[in-house]
């Protein structure tokens, strides 16, 4: 679903996906350093090594979904029915990152301060993404998200299922 509407989106053709290399982790496949405390997901840029013939390697990015963290907001909301919803959000926004790192709007290696307004970016786009899907607590994921932006939520009141007032939507590059 997330590929599907970043893809409308960018306006980018089902084989277009492989002009953007990317693929989606979860923690009982990630390195070590991939698995983040407190993010729900992470871009990490990876290289190939280059091959015969070639000059150099290239590079792709990885997804690391922190399942562990996603998992316990949904735990700590006491509903299953968030799972979706915050795991569409995540995937897309992650998805929102590549394809603007591949197409050079943002820069991988960027400063805290230009890290932090493009996360602002991409949440809005994301949003914009996200606009016509029809998905149950998605429009609350969405809000929390532009409530609360990247902080770290996890030192703050829980993910509750009545008021769904925080939770540790951080995504992280």
């Amino acid at each position: 679903m997330a590929e599907e509407n970043v893809s409308d989106h960018y306006r980018l053709s089902a084989h277009a996906w492989g002009k953007y290399p990317y693929e989606v982790r979860t923690r009982e496949q990630l390195l070590p350093a991939e698995i983040d405390p407190t993010a729900l997901a992470q871009v990490v840029r990876m290289r190939q090594p280059s091959r015969p013939g070639r000059l150099r390697g290239w590079d792709f990015f990885r997804i690391c979904v922190q399942d562990h963290n996603l998992l316990a907001a949904v735990r700590r909301a006491g509903t299953d029915a968030l799972f979706m919803p915050l795991m569409t959000y995540v995937l897309t926004h992650e998805l929102v990152h590549v394809v603007r790192f591949y197409k050079f709007q943002h820069l991988f290696e960027a400063g805290e301060r230009a890290r932090q307004e493009e996360e602002s970016r991409v949440h809005a786009i994301t949003a914009e993404v996200l606009d016509k899907v029809r998905l149950p607590h998605l429009d609350r994921v969405i809000n929390l998200y532009s409530k609360y932006g990247t902080e770290d939520w996890n030192s703050g009141p829980v993910f509750s299922s009545e008021g769904m007032e925080h939770a540790d939507l951080r995504v992280s590059v």
